[in-house]
C-alpha cells in the first residue's frame, strides 16, 4: 500500500486527512476553547456580507455545510478536515504547476503535515485557518497564468483573480500573499504579462468577487478598525516583541519539517546542510516569492507601523514552505529517502490516533477544563427547562459566543445573536418583532463559586426597561461518561424573558 502511495499523492492527503479527523475527535470532546468556531457558526446563520471583525468567506462555508450536516463536534471537526484536504490538495497543484516532480511534491506534503499548522492548529476552523486552503489555490492559478500559452492562460488569470478575491474575504490579510505576486509581475523578465490581457482580466474578476464586500465596508468601516486592534498593544516593547516572534515563526510553527527535510533531503554539515535547502531556486523564482513574500511583507508592515502583529498570523504564511525546501533537495538524497519518508506514515498515522487517545486520557484524568466544559449538556437543560413551563417556544439567544454555543447544542433551531435585540450592530439583520417574542439571554458558563450575578441583574433590568417578564435559573452540569472519570461540575446562569 505505501508503495502504491509514492505514485499516488491524492490517496495520500484523503487518507491522511481521515486520520487526521479521527485524531482530533478522539483528543478534542470540544470545540476549541477560545469559542473562534461558534462564533463562525454564529455568523454562518444569516448570508452576512461581513462582520466587525473578518469578512465571510468561511461563514458562507459552514452555512452551506450546516445545511446538510448535523450540528456536533465531529461534524464541525469534519469541516475542518475538509479544509485541510483542500489546503494540502491546494499544494498538490501549486507543486505540479511548478513543474516539481511527483517525489518532490509527495515529500512536501508528508513534511508539511508533520508542520504545527496542518497538524494541531488546523482543527480550529477559524480565519486563519480558512487561509490554509484557499492561499494555495490562489498561487496555484498565479503561477499556471504566468507559465500557461494564450488561451490557457486567460482562464488561469480568471482563476487567479477569483481565488485572490476569495482569499480577501477570507481575511484582509491575504494581501500579504496578493502583494508580493503582483511585485512579482514587475520584475524584468515578467513585464511581458502586462502586455497580455491576462493581468487585466485577472483585476476585473477580483473586482467583481471583491467590490460587493468593498462597497459593504464604505458604510461600516468600524470592519477595518479589528485589524489594527490585534496583536501585543501600542507600545514599542510590545510590538518588537511580536515582530521578534513573527520572525522566527517558522522555527517553532514548522521545526519537525524542518529538522527532517537537513536529515533527509540534503548531505554535508549542518551549516552546508540548510545552506543548500534555503538557497534561492534560481530556476523558479516565483516559488521563492511563494514562500518568503507573505512573510517578508507581514513583517514589514509591522516595522513601518501599518500592522501590529498577532502570532497566530503566521499560521498560513508556511505553504510553500516543503515546496521550497524539496525543490532544492539533492536527486541522490530525495529518490531513496522520500519513498522511506511516506513509508514511515505506516507507523505515523497509527501513532496521530495513539496521541489522540493519550492526549484525551491525560485531559480526563487531570480534569482538563476545557476538555470537560459542557457545552451540550448546557444548551440541552436551558432550553428543556423553559420548554417544560412554557409553550411559546424560545425565538432568539443573547448574546455573544455563549449564546452562539447553546445555540449550535439546541435540540431545537433558535437564532444566537451577537448583541441584546435592541442593540445588534448595523453588519446584523434587525430583528423587528423581538418584543413579541419569548428570548433568553445566557451568561458564560463557568466552575461554580465565580458566580454571575452581575450578568443575571443586567439582564433583569434590561428586560424590566423594554417591559418584558424575565425569570433567571442556574444549572450545573457536568459531563460523564468513560473520558470523563472526574466529576467537574459548572454552573450556567440564564435569564429567560417574554412578552406581558
Amino acid at each position: 500500500m505505501f508503495k502504491s502511495l509514492s505514485s499516488k499523492p491524492t490517496l495520500f492527503v484523503l487518507i491522511h486527512c481521515v486520520v487526521w479527523w479521527a485524531m482530533i475527535i478522539i483528543a478534542k470532546p470540544n470545540l476549541d476553547r477560545y469559542g473562534d468556531m461558534v462564533e463562525v457558526y454564529a455568523w454562518a446563520q444569516h448570508w452576512l456580507a461581513g462582520s466587525s471583525k473578518h469578512p465571510q468567506f468561511l461563514p458562507w462555508m459552514a452555512k452551506i455545510w450546516f445545511l446538510v450536516a448535523p450540528k456536533s463536534v465531529a461534524s464541525f471537526y469534519l469541516l475542518s478536515a475538509v479544509n485541510l484536504a483542500v489546503a494540502m490538495l491546494g499544494i498538490l497543484a501549486l507543486g505540479r504547476a511548478l513543474k516539481l516532480s511527483d517525489m518532490q511534491v509527495l515529500v512536501a506534503l508528508a513534511l508539511g503535515a508533520l508542520a504545527f499548522p496542518y497538524l494541531t492548529l488546523a482543527d480550529k476552523l477559524n480565519m486563519n485557518a480558512i487561509c490554509l486552503s484557499t492561499w494555495p489555490w490562489t498561487a496555484w492559478a498565479f503561477v499556471k497564468a504566468t507559465s500557461e500559452q494564450d488561451g490557457k492562460r486567460l482562464l488561469h488569470a480568471a482563476l487567479f483573480g477569483l481565488f485572490a478575491g476569495l482569499s480577501m474575504l477570507s481575511k484582509y490579510y491575504s494581501i500579504v500573499l496578493i502583494l508580493p505576486l503582483f511585485a512579482f509581475t514587475f520584475l524584468p523578465r515578467q513585464r511581458w504579462l502586462w502586455r497580455t490581457a491576462a493581468p487585466w482580466v485577472a483585476i476585473v474578476v477580483f473586482l467583481a468577487v471583491t467590490m460587493p464586500h468593498l462597497l459593504w465596508l464604505l458604510d461600516h468601516r468600524d470592519a477595518l478598525a479589528y485589524a489594527s486592534e490585534q496583536g501585543a498593544g501600542d507600545d514599542m516593547g510590545n510590538a518588537v516583541y511580536y515582530i521578534a516572534k513573527f520572525v522566527v515563526a517558522p522555527l517553532f510553527y514548522w521545526p519537525i519539517p524542518l529538522v527532517l527535510a537537513g536529515l533527509l533531503l540534503v548531505g554535508g554539515s549542518v551549516a552546508s546542510r540548510y545552506a543548500r535547502l534555503l538557497r534561492w531556486p534560481q530556476d523558479r523564482p516565483v516559488l521563492g516569492v511563494l514562500a518568503l513574500g507573505p512573510w517578508l511583507v507581514a513583517l514589514f508592515f509591522a516595522v513601518v507601523g501599518l500592522a501590529e502583529l498577532s502570532t497566530p498570523w503566521a499560521v498560513p504564511i508556511g505553504f510553500a514552505f516543503m515546496l521550497y525546501l524539496t525543490a532544492n533537495a539533492e536527486p541522490a538524497r530525495l529518490e531513496p529517502n522520500g519513498p522511506k519518508l511516506i513509508a514511515a506514515f505506516r507507523f505515523i498515522w497509527p501513532l496521530m490516533l495513539v496521541g489522540g487517545l493519550a492526549a484525551a486520557a491525560v485531559d480526563g484524568y487531570k480534569a482538563n477544563t476545557n476538555a470537560y466544559r459542557p457545552d451540550q449538556e448546557q444548551a440541552i437543560v436551558a432550553i428543556e427547562h423553559w420548554q417544560a413551563r412554557h409553550e411559546e417556544p424560545l425565538a432568539w439567544l443573547a448574546s455573544g459566543n455563549p449564546a452562539a454555543a447553546i445555540s449550535f447544542f439546541s435540540p431545537s433551531p433558535i437564532e444566537a445573536l451577537p448583541a441584546l435585540p435592541d442593540a445588534l450592530p448595523s453588519y446584523y439583520p434587525p430583528r423587528a418583532n423581538w418584543k413579541a417574542e419569548a428570548g433568553m439571554i445566557a451568561c458564560p458558563l463557568h466552575v461554580p463559586g465565580e458566580g454571575d450575578a452581575e450578568c443575571v441583574q443586567a439582564a433583569h433590568a434590561w428586560a424590566a426597561a423594554n417591559g418584558l417578564q424575565s425569570e433567571d435559573a442556574t444549572f450545573t452540569v457536568k459531563r460523564s461518561g468513560l473520558r470523563f472519570p472526574r466529576e467537574v461540575p459548572f454552573e450556567t446562569a440564564v435569564v429567560y424573558v417574554w412578552p406581558r
